[in-house]
């Protein structure tokens, strides 16, 4: 099947596989394209991290309530929680990649549900519940790119100006220990030489 048939190269088989590839490259490109920008509008990594940890916590109180609800007892009830926190940590997750404006919001919630569920499931191992604290905190740390500012840029606020005045009074008191530290030391190197 050479060209020299009269055949064109896109006629052949190698040729129809490389068109038909590259369709299926493009349409994968833009595709992923899509799935980077819808990602670059939320906190990704912290809505993944709250869905994980919420399968964490939850997946913990599952393995054993089955058999104690069929058996019955207080503990029941105590897992039955354990696992509401985990749903609700996974549903944090969820919302936070629906509505990112609210982000800062669900994160907090999702971190004191994900600390909760200590006491009802530990924490999903405790691993569940790093995660979710670590997800939360990512939510709460989250910025749009729009308002973004430049910390170079924008004027310090109240609290940081008050920090730093509390911080210049903390240097001028430890300066002056020092000094009276030294000359405390040097009089003391003094009698010892003198005697």
């Amino acid at each position: 099947m050479s060209p020299e048939n009269g055949q064109d190269e896109s006629d052949t088989r190698p040729g129809r596989v490389r068109s038909r590839l590259g369709g299926a490259s493009q349409w994968l490109g833009s595709r992923w394209g899509r799935f980077n920008a819808w990602r670059a509008g939320r906190p990704f990594l912290g809505g993944l991290l709250l869905c994980l940890a919420g399968v964490l916590i939850t997946w913990v109180p599952m393995q054993i309530l089955p058999d104690l609800a069929f058996i019955g007892g207080q503990m029941a009830g105590f897992l039955a929680i354990g696992a509401l926190f985990g749903v609700f940590v996974f549903l944090t997750g969820i919302y936070v990649l629906i509505k990112p404006a609210h982000a800062d919001v669900a994160g907090v919630v999702g971190t004191v549900l994900a600390i909760f569920s200590l006491f009802g499931s530990l924490g999903g191992l405790l691993v569940g519940m790093l995660l979710g604290i670590l997800g939360g905190n990512l939510c709460l740390a989250w910025k749009p790119r729009d308002e973004a500012v430049d910390d170079a840029v924008s004027e310090p606020s109240v609290v940081d100006k008050i920090a730093a005045r509390i911080d210049a009074g903390f240097a001028r008191v430890v300066g002056t220990i020092r000094l009276r530290c030294r000359a405390g030391i040097e009089r003391i190197k003094r009698r010892g030489t003198d005697e």
